[in-house]
């Protein structure tokens, strides 16, 4: 039987020994012997990367530490590729996080990590790992979204909030490192974007509401945006938008005047839906589409622990079952009242609570600010048939990030700008 070696050793060398001392050292006939090692580094690179691609990435900074060869070839487009290719990619969940102390948000990637606690050591702990950020990402206002092994954040406030820009910026996950992309057509600031095809969708969010490039789309492989067919009967309202979700191919906005309107790229069309009563809970819950036993569902949180769903074609919001998520509510009945007595005090007008909700591998990853912690949940959804209501099961709940400690409270508490799960 022909004998294996161990690539990934990386043992140096052991110094050569005299015959005498070899032959001291002979182990018994029927001893089990370990197989030759030898470094990584003397492999070509072909193979070196057929290797590292089928290392989590966890271990990806300690590989960049071995040696320049090594922190090449794991930043690499064909490192991603062989990754692909092997099928180890790994989903990550990448948040935004705004500080108004700060002059840039601040990017994290959840890590999940075993406790190295005895009491807990078969626990995994789940936390926010800073990632670089960029220097000139604006600080509020801007658009996401995700494509790929990338996310775009698209326009935003500048100038302390005096102005609008049509800069795009690209954070590719697969290095964790950033780059410009072409600029837009128009400077935008609340704009809507959505990801259709492989392309971006980007409307509204421009101070010329008649603006000729009120929506343009960016397709990545061109590098290059085009101006959409401009949308009949718009309103003012209809610049600012609110909340953007992509449901069957159409990218759809709620804008401040709790209009809704889609656009749907395979039909070049324009389209509006007058939201009901019933539903204007969604301007109190960021909202993601979730597949739950083949239903299209809309998932959103208020912020206070409470999850919501309803149908994608109804409009009356549900709350979801079965949810007890440890350390919220009481986190945010202490936030509240002191957002109020803080309110009071100024004689301003107290801040609604808002929390974020992501996709998550089926799952739907809901985060909430406590008064002094980020606190992160991973909820499993199933639909009960005898009943027609969603459950949810809490996979983990726990802190995943606490407050800046030279940060006021409550008046200079993070917010979460964006959340969204990448395979890389």
């Amino acid at each position: 039987q022909r004998e294996t070696t161990n690539i990934f050793s990386l043992a140096p060398k052991q110094p050569e020994m005299s015959s005498d001392s070899t032959a001291k050292e002979q182990p018994p006939a029927n001893a089990e012997t370990s197989p030759p090692s030898f470094p990584l580094s003397s492999l070509p690179d072909a193979v070196a990367l057929s290797c590292l691609a089928r290392v989590t990435r966890s271990d990806y900074t300690a590989l960049s530490l071995v040696s320049k060869r090594y922190r090449s070839l794991v930043i690499s487009s064909d490192f991603y590729k062989r990754r692909l290719l092997l099928g180890r990619t790994e989903e990550c969940l990448y948040v935004c996080l705004s500080y108004k102390h700060k002059p840039t948000p601040r990017w994290f990637v959840l890590r999940r990590e075993r406790n190295k606690t005895l009491e807990e050591a078969d626990k995994t702990v789940n936390r926010l790992i800073p990632i670089p950020s960029h220097p000139s990402q604006p600080g509020k206002s801007s658009s996401f979204v995700s494509l790929d092994w990338g996310i775009y954040v698209i326009g935003g406030l500048i100038n302390n909030g005096r102005a609008r820009t049509s800069k795009v910026m690209l954070l590719d996950c697969r290095t964790n490192s950033w780059h410009r992309v072409p600029s837009m057509g128009v400077a935008r600031a609340s704009a809507a974007a959505g990801v259709v095809d492989g392309k971006i969708y980007v409307f509204g969010g421009c101070e010329d509401t008649d603006s000729s490039n009120w929506a343009e789309v960016f397709d990545p492989k061109t590098q290059t945006w085009d101006t959409l067919v401009p949308m009949p009967g718009r309103q003012e309202g209809d610049n600012l938008i609110r909340e953007t979700i992509v449901m069957d191919d159409k990218v759809y906005a709620v804008s401040l005047s709790n209009g809704r309107f889609y656009y749907s790229p395979s039909e070049g069309k324009w389209g509006r839906e007058e939201e009901k009563k019933k539903a204007e809970m969604a301007s109190h819950c960021s909202c993601v589409s979730v597949n739950v036993t083949d239903e299209k569902m809309l998932y959103g949180t208020d912020g206070f622990g409470n999850v919501f769903w309803r149908e994608a074609e109804e409009t009356e919001w549900k709350q979801v079952k079965g949810l007890k998520i440890t350390g919220v509510r009481g986190a945010f009945a202490k936030m509240k009242s002191l957002i109020k007595q803080r309110s009071e005090g100024c004689g301003c007008r107290a801040k609604k609570l808002k929390g974020k909700v992501s996709n998550f591998g089926g799952n739907i990853v809901v985060f909430w600010l406590g008064d002094s912690e980020e606190r992160c949940a991973e909820i499993s959804l199933e639909r009960r048939e005898e009943e027609g209501e969603i459950w949810g099961t809490v996979e983990w709940s726990q802190v995943v990030a606490t407050l800046d400690d030279n940060a006021p409270f409550p008046g200079f508490a993070p917010k979460l700008l964006y959340s969204a799960s990448l395979h890389v």
